[in-house]
């Protein structure tokens, strides 16, 4: 996961990413992630623009049924990469690298497009129906007995 700035042709090319990326995301989130997929890099002589989308999976749990699953996740990738090294200068949403020459180190902003594209909830499968609140059973794999009663006893005071 590295760009070499001195060997890159001018104009369009296309590098292959494929490996695995520490993330250290926390609980119920994978601690590692498998990207592969290819990118444009743009070499613009004092810039080099990196785009395109990643594909990414790792262990995670379900946000309905807490049960683990492998997810799959589209991970967008735009950043850049600029030789002076004394630039200040900021592209709104796209990461920078400041780096002047020899090879640049893609594998940190690729960890955080990773980390920033990861479902905030991810689900097993559209169709699950997670767990009852009263009793907790899967109800993916089993019919929960308990009374689903909408009671709020904060309304008990209020007239009907």
């Amino acid at each position: 996961m590295e760009l070499d700035l001195d060997r890159q042709e001018h104009g369009r090319a296309e590098i292959d990413i494929s490996g695995t990326l520490d993330l250290g995301m926390g609980e119920g989130s994978p601690d590692t992630a498998t990207i592969a997929g290819s990118l444009e890099v743009q070499n613009l002589e004092s810039r080099f623009l990196v785009s395109g989308q990643l594909q990414a999976s790792g262990p995670a749990d379900c946000g309905r049924c807490l049960k683990e699953f492998e997810l799959q996740w589209d991970v967008p990738v735009s950043l850049m990469v600029i030789r002076n090294v004394d630039s200040d200068e900021e592209e709104g949403e796209m990461l920078v690298i400041l780096q002047s020459r020899g090879v640049a180190d893609l594998q940190p902003s690729l960890r955080e497009c990773t980390v920033l594209a990861y479902p905030q909830s991810p689900v097993c499968r559209e169709a699950c129906k997670g767990m009852c609140i009263t009793c907790g059973i899967d109800l993916n794999h089993e019919v929960c007995k308990c009374k689903n009663e909408d009671y709020d006893p904060r309304w008990e005071g209020l007239p009907e």
